[in-house]
């Protein structure tokens, strides 16, 4: 990393990371430039606003965000910030409101971020105040499956070709019901650890036997799952694909059981495999065949901080990360279901989840190695299966050999370099696509 702030972080032909981008400042700073300022971030669900002039407080990067519904039913996200000097407009989490207004000296916006009132626009300003130039600030809004996003770059593509193929695969847990899903939560947390850190780890299954260890013989010996060993993981059939910038895991599963949520046990299973074969006809109708009775999709993440679902890894400075944790369920799931779902994904990856707690210790130590003066002058190793990924006859993107490599997070950092290296968004690649949609579901739902 020189003077000209260009970045060549990842030596793609040995797998070499330089550990000092997790920890320097000026790196975090280009960041939020260039990565958070640029590309499609999720910032929350339909289902969190689900009526007119509801809203929702997120985040995009550190930029406080308001995700509203207007009174027409249309979607905004407005940076939580007043025009005049900076004050929040918004000081609660959600609610229903059609005004925001500033607590310093009463600008008052609509909730589609128009200016509508100034006290003392007259008597004050003169009426020379350019009320109409003055809203507050709005980033551009597009819907996955009831998934919100938003981006800042008025030059960004369209979400459709920014998640590219790589819905092909994240249609079969997000778009398989006409009914669509709901979210629950947020969790929030804070971890002492840099953002990629978590993002990184979620195509890493190799961690798995070693590092959930004891959570797994407890749920080993009370839920009755079978014990994980590294055999099992390095002959698992499962599939490791980096598409279009997004990491993918997922399972070809041609033996008709449903995919394995926090929740499913011994006693549990039967309640899955009902709801399974009952919805299976609509999801074939909507997926096709193939991705309806076969492809599940395990560990993901969808560029930059998107993290298994709707989880966002939001950063707070190069050595801190704010967590959220939704839990996202079919609508039409029965209620037996969403509460063992529920239970389930908050024992295990929730802020005091048996498996969470051993990954934030593992990003906690990464994180830290980065700030050492002796430990930072030598890179990390991300070497596993150089050389052994390429395209598949079947599947979109780029798929490894074997489902443990870390093919996916060598790209992942490369992503990161075309971003971060990026004049505009016309120097970002994107990948053509390719995949064949079967079935009724579209981007929208």
């Amino acid at each position: 990393m020189g003077t000209t702030r260009k970045y060549g972080v990842i030596d793609t032909a040995t797998g070499k990371i330089d550990r000092r981008i997790f920890s320097e400042q000026r790196v975090y700073d280009d960041e939020m430039e260039k990565i958070f300022g640029r590309a499609w971030l999720m910032i929350g669900h339909e289902s969190l606003v689900p009526g007119l002039d509801d809203f929702f407080h997120t985040y995009m990067g550190e930029d406080p965000v308001i995700l509203t519904r207007d009174g027409e039913g249309r979607l905004h996200a407005l940076l939580n910030m007043c025009r005049h000097r900076g004050n929040r407009v918004c000081r609660v989490d959600d609610g229903n409101a059609k005004r925001f207004m500033c607590t310093y000296h009463g600008w008052t916006y609509r909730n589609d971020g128009v200016l509508e009132h100034v006290p003392g626009e007259s008597e004050a300003y003169y009426d020379a105040l350019d009320r109409p130039s003055l809203g507050l600030l709005e980033a551009r809004v597009e819907t996955y499956a009831g998934i919100v996003f938003a981006t800042w770059a008025k030059d960004a593509p369209s979400l459709d070709a920014y998640l590219g193929d790589a819905r092909w695969y994240l249609d079969t847990v997000f778009n398989r019901r006409d009914g669509g899903m709901q979210a629950l939560g947020p969790m929030k947390w804070l971890e002492p650890v840099n953002w990629k850190t978590l993002v990184d780890n979620c195509s890493d299954n190799y961690h798995v036997p070693t590092s959930h260890l004891s959570s797994a013989r407890v749920q080993t010996r009370y839920l009755g799952r079978p014990l994980l060993s590294h055999e099992d993981q390095f002959a698992s059939p499962n599939k490791h694909a980096f598409v279009n910038g997004h990491s993918v895991t997922f399972r070809d599963a041609d033996d008709n059981t449903p995919r394995y949520v926090h929740g499913v046990t011994s006693e549990t299973l039967g309640l899955f495999q009902e709801y399974h074969d009952a919805t299976m006809q609509e999801v074939e109708r909507r997926l096709g065949t193939l991705r309806a009775r076969r492809v599940q999709l395990g560990n993901h993440s969808i560029f930059p901080n998107g993290i298994l679902g709707l989880r966002l890894a939001l950063p707070r400075g190069p050595l801190k990360t704010e967590f959220w944790h939704f839990v996202l369920l079919d609508r039409d799931m029965p209620e037996e279901l969403k509460r063992v779902i529920r239970i389930g994904s908050q024992s295990n990856n929730g802020a005091a989840g048996m498996f969470e707690q051993d990954d934030v210790d593992n990003w906690r130590q990464v994180t830290q190695a980065s700030t050492s003066r002796l430990g930072r002058q030598h890179s990390q190793d991300l070497s596993m299966g150089l050389g052994h990924a390429g395209p598949h006859p079947d599947y979109p993107g780029l798929l490894s050999e074997r489902y443990i490599s870390e093919n996916n997070q060598r790209l992942f950092y490369r992503r990161w370099e075309e971003f971060m290296n990026a004049e505009s968004w016309a120097d970002i690649p994107l990948d053509p696509p390719r995949a064949r949609f079967d079935g009724t579901a579209t981007l929208r739902g």
